[in-house]
């Protein structure tokens, strides 16, 4: 990265264009007199020494106190992870603060869906839900649209994928162990498309917008469990099931342990292996919603349109798992972890 570069992300982090210099001046130098920091950085001697007393007083300086004074910088990695720290705290605190606002005036929590104005924000929108997914992300789309948010799917080795698009050709970049791709069958996939991350955030919208009308588009951001296991549903149901399934995950070459949200994608992964399979699931029990833990096998599953949940050998004896929902089954699945 360039000096400039450098000089202007400082900047982002609210150092001053000359503090920004008299630190990258005493990462080159080591400890110094601030008269050899104005020589090597040209920070005028009239402002050099107000320069680094801001820098210290931010946590980028230490002053060795002596004759003459020193000035030495502090470790990038610590100083830059105080300021990350800082920052999440910040974010942290302006969520609850407007979380307070909001009921203040409405009397209720903020709404589960928002409607999303403009193409662009849109595909932040997408590449956000990939970006701070932990377990999953599930894609139905137009290739055309898979093309914008390629650099985030590319980056994401360490979650699962799968993706039902109009494929031709299957890209290098969609050639990973963790990603499962299916072509679509046809009609319903072109009226709508999904970006689902965990059970956090959805993104739904319609046909891929012309030129003309990219500011004026349209899409909706949900943020609810239970809608959002809803989505899921529809996605396998509707459109998984019906794709012709063209890349296999290549379970094998998979980090263990590997978590899943959803039992769909879990039975989904599962049908790339053989059973049994060493598993840990909690959830709660259907009857009485207390906490559970079961510590096992799956040693098989069943998956239909309105049936979707696993059998796991475990306690001494078997236990049947759904998903988020379930009414059915013995346990209702939170998390469910492949060991091996």
């Amino acid at each position: 990265m360039k000096e400039d570069e450098i000089i202007e992300k400082l900047q982002k982090l609210g150092l001053t264009k000359y503090e920004s210099l008299a630190y990258i001046t005493l990462l080159k130098l080591g400890p110094s007199k601030a008269t050899e920091v104005t020589k090597e950085s040209g920070i005028p001697h009239t402002r050099v020494y107000d320069v680094l007393s801001s820098l210290h007083r931010k946590g980028f300086v230490d002053v060795m106190q002596g004759s003459p004074r020193l000035y030495k910088p502090v470790n990038p990695e610590v100083v830059l992870e105080k300021i990350k720290e800082d920052f999440i705290e910040d974010i942290e605190n302006l969520k609850v603060a407007f979380l307070d606002l909001y009921r203040e005036v409405h009397g209720e929590d903020l709404p589960e869906i928002w409607t999303i104005q403009g193409f662009d924000n849109t595909v932040e929108r997408a590449e956000y839900v990939i970006r701070t997914a932990k377990h999953e992300v599930l894609i139905n789309t137009p290739f055309e649209f898979l093309g914008l948010i390629k650099n985030e799917i590319r980056s994401r080795k360490d979650i699962i994928f799968v993706i039902i698009s109009n494929f031709e050709e299957v890209p290098n970049w969609l050639k990973g162990d963790n990603v499962i791709l299916a072509r679509t069958g046809g009609a319903p996939w072109l009226m709508a498309s999904w970006i689902i991350g965990d059970l956090n955030y959805a993104l739904f919208f319609g046909a891929l917008p012309k030129d003309k009308r990219r500011e004026k588009f349209y899409s909706f951001w949900a943020k609810s469990p239970k809608i959002i296991q809803n989505y899921m549903h529809w996605f396998y149901t509707i459109y998984f099931d019906n794709s012709e399934l063209i890349k296999p995950l290549n379970y094998g070459s998979l980090p263990k342990p590997l978590s899943l949200v959803n039992i769909r994608t879990l039975i989904t992964v599962l049908k790339f292996t053989e059973l049994p399979r060493k598993a840990e699931i909690a959830g709660r029990l259907v009857d009485t919603k207390e906490p559970v833990t079961l510590d096992g096998e799956i040693v098989s599953y069943e998956y239909t349109p309105l049936t979707a949940n696993v059998t796991v050998r475990a306690g001494g004896r078997e236990w049947k798992v759904g998903g988020i929902g379930s009414y059915f089954e013995d346990v209702e699945g939170e998390k469910f972890i492949l060991l091996g």
